[in-house]
């Protein structure tokens, strides 16, 4: 079975096993522990979305660096989640699991819109998916920036702006590559 078949059932699993949990919280049950539970439920189901794009690539050591960055990330979410006090954390935890995760985000999602605008007369896509590439590097950049500077880095209305600009691209060129594909609109 292909990696990325054993991701999709992986996640499903944990998908299931997280709306279980969620039952069970709303049913009975000590409130903070179900809720520490779910939480490293939620992080595992993450951490396999994540980890999903490395299954696209077909050269083996950016897929190890994908999941041992992945894996990185869900032990540090798990620590904070767990701590008894996550006051008592060092700060840099929570800083370097948000930057982790951004830079995640960012090269999932560039890995991904690689994969899709591949193939002939896909020009369209593949500029579009060029610029939001452009516009997550930036993103994650000023994401890092706020984390570093407690938020004094940037104001909100222009991290805002590059979010919009950032989704949007990503999202148009994934819907043209598609559109293309699958011969609903013509191919440039």
């Amino acid at each position: 079975m292909p990696l990325i078949g054993v991701l999709l059932r992986a996640l499903l699993i944990v998908l299931a096993i997280a709306a279980l949990i969620g039952l069970g919280i709303v049913f009975a049950g000590p409130e903070d522990t179900v809720m520490r539970v779910l939480g490293s439920v939620m992080v595992l189901g993450g951490a396999l979305l994540l980890a999903m794009p490395a299954a696209l690539i077909p050269q083996m050591p950016p897929r190890v660096g994908m999941a041992v960055l992945v894996g990185i990330e869900a032990v540090l979410t798990w620590v904070i989640i767990w701590s008894p006090d996550s006051s008592t954390l060092p700060d840099w935890m929570g800083r370097a699991s948000a930057m982790l995760v951004t830079f995640l985000v960012v090269a999932a999602v560039a890995i991904v819109l690689w994969r899709v605008t591949r193939g002939e007369r896909l020009r369209t896509p593949r500029i579009v998916a060029g610029v939001s590439v452009v516009a997550g590097v930036v993103f994650g950049a000023l994401i890092w920036a706020m984390i570093l500077t407690d938020g004094e880095a940037m104001p909100p209305r222009v991290l805002a702006g590059v979010a919009i600009i950032y989704a949007a691209t990503a999202l148009g060129a994934l819907v043209l590559a598609l559109m293309r594909s699958y011969a609903v609109v013509r191919r440039s």
